[in-house]
């Protein structure tokens, strides 16, 4: 059977369109559209796209709904009571969900929370095509059949047993169920309203871009990026929480990414004979760990808070992707860095 393949660029590049539209509530969207979609053919190059867009499709950091304007979700949510085995279960229900990848872990128990436990019978419609989107909805346990309908056919484009989620799309983009979804066999499953979505994810992405804007702000070295380029760095970062005391990375570690400072106080230490010797200490508006990725070298010192810390975490990939215009700014910082070590 033919099933429709969503293609993960188109995915996130949606996506990503959407939360630009959310940020900057243009009043043409197609003019708009046309603009965006030039400014990212352009900075395409010849790299492709799946280059270009890299590795969101497995660390979703951007995900927005209908265009609403964020500060105004208000609405309150209604919790709905579980066991601790039963949330225990849904986290491990909604861990690959790439709608929840970006949320903190105070709002990741906020939607465990206001899930709506459904039980469904074999042969019920769960959502129908065309029908305007009410809920999202993970998989506890069941077969189920998305259904896409056509010049009077029916085709099960999708089936789904015992895991996955559907609804989101809906959600996201404010637009009519694309299929229906019939339950095989009797089954369960977990509900998001629309208006839960709306205040824990929208706004949440919403107030994410912000803050990072605000972050990404406040570092010099960063500058030479214009606004648009700063917003694909705020949608690549993931956010890092560290307790007093815990290690980050190890000196010799191999560098995965670099890490700007939201909150707290990080220290970079180097051993050297007779104890450790600190190479840098870092508050809110810093950055570190650049230099093992220009350098293609490992971790010169360890990394470790000594405050509870909040942290943006950029990976190599989009490292390599985003900074290319602060390049020359960020080796002068590493070229200062080795003298220091020297």
């Amino acid at each position: 059977k033919n099933e429709i393949h969503v293609p993960e660029e188109l995915e996130n590049m949606l996506l990503h369109f959407t939360t630009s539209v959310l940020e900057e509530q243009p009043d043409d969207i197609i003019d708009y559209a046309a603009s965006y979609f030039s400014q990212l053919k352009r900075e395409r190059s010849d790299q492709g796209i799946s280059k270009m867009l890299g590795r969101r499709g497995r660390r979703r950091t951007a995900v927005i709904g209908e265009v609403v304007n964020p500060e105004e979700c208000d609405s309150e949510v209604k919790i709905y009571p579980k066991s601790k085995e039963q949330k225990e279960r849904i986290k491990n229900l909604i861990e690959d969900v790439f709608l929840f990848k970006h949320l903190t872990k105070e709002n990741l128990d906020a939607i465990i929370d206001a899930m709506i436990p459904s039980e469904v019978k074999s042969g019920q419609i769960i959502i129908k095509q065309n029908d305007d989107a009410d809920f999202f909805y993970v998989i506890d346990k069941g077969e189920f059949d998305a259904i896409i309908e056509e010049e009077g056919r029916q085709e099960v484009v999708m089936k789904y047993k015992d895991s996955g989620s559907f609804g989101e799309l809906a959600l996201l983009h404010n637009q009519p169920r694309a299929a229906t979804i019939k339950a095989v066999t009797d089954g369960m499953l977990w509900a998001v309203s629309r208006a839960t979505f709306t205040k824990l994810v929208v706004k949440t992405a919403y107030e994410k871009r912000k803050r990072y804007m605000e972050l990404l702000d406040k570092v010099p070295e960063l500058q030479p990026l214009i606004d648009y380029e700063k917003m694909q760095v705020c949608d690549a970062l993931i956010s890092v929480y560290l307790r007093k005391g815990e290690v980050l990375f190890k000196e010799g570690d191999r560098g995965d990414g670099m890490y700007f400072v939201e909150k707290g106080v990080i220290t970079i230490n180097k051993e050297v004979k007779g104890g450790e010797a600190q190479l840098a200490l870092l508050k809110p508006g810093d950055y570190f760990g650049e230099l093992a990725l220009v350098r293609n070298k490992p971790r010169a010192g360890t990394a470790r808070a000594l405050e509870d810390s909040e942290l943006a975490f950029l990976d190599v990939g989009a490292f390599e992707r985003l900074l290319g215009p602060c390049m020359d700014i960020i080796n002068q910082r590493a070229d200062s860095y080795e003298k220091i070590d020297k």
